[in-house]
């Protein structure tokens, strides 16, 4: 029973002093913080439309029927190398690896050959340029990376 007394008000302390006290002592505001502590690897707050984009494209089941089927990839060796189960997990990438991504989603983002292919109805063509849009953000705000054709 001491451990659990102990443990009970070591939260109670923890909720009643110490916390309020640590959010007074705060500068700036959440997004200031945020930036300070993540910026320098890459990572941006998300979005409502970020987390949109990443609950559509979690219907995609990875069955490269889009991929096997996609004119664009012979041309663009970048679309073949990124492939596009790989684009639909950019929300959860660094500003870095969404910049390097941008050749294949900037030649990808006009066609919607494979959208019809999908056995789960991911709306892949918006979903490539929501993240084309992101990545050419992100490089606009410092993200670095190649620029976008």
């Amino acid at each position: 029973m001491s451990s659990r007394l102990s443990a009970l008000s070591y939260l109670a302390w923890r909720a009643l002093a110490a916390q309020p006290a640590k959010r007074l002592a705060q500068r700036g505001s959440g997004l200031d913080r945020f930036l300070g502590s993540y910026a320098s690897e890459g990572l941006a707050p998300a979005t409502l439309e970020d987390h949109a984009a990443a609950e559509a494209a979690s219907a995609c089941i990875s069955c490269g029927l889009c991929a096997a089927a996609c004119e664009l990839a012979g041309a663009a060796p970048s679309i073949r190398d990124l492939g596009l189960h790989a684009a639909f997990r950019l929300h959860a990438k660094s500003a870095g690896a969404v910049a390097w991504a941008r050749e294949a989603l900037a030649a990808c983002a006009g066609c919607t050959g494979c959208e019809p292919l999908c056995p789960t109805g991911v709306p892949i063509s918006r979903l490539v340029r929501h993240y084309l849009a992101r990545a050419v953000d992100r490089a606009d705000a410092g993200g670095g990376g190649p620029r976008p054709p």
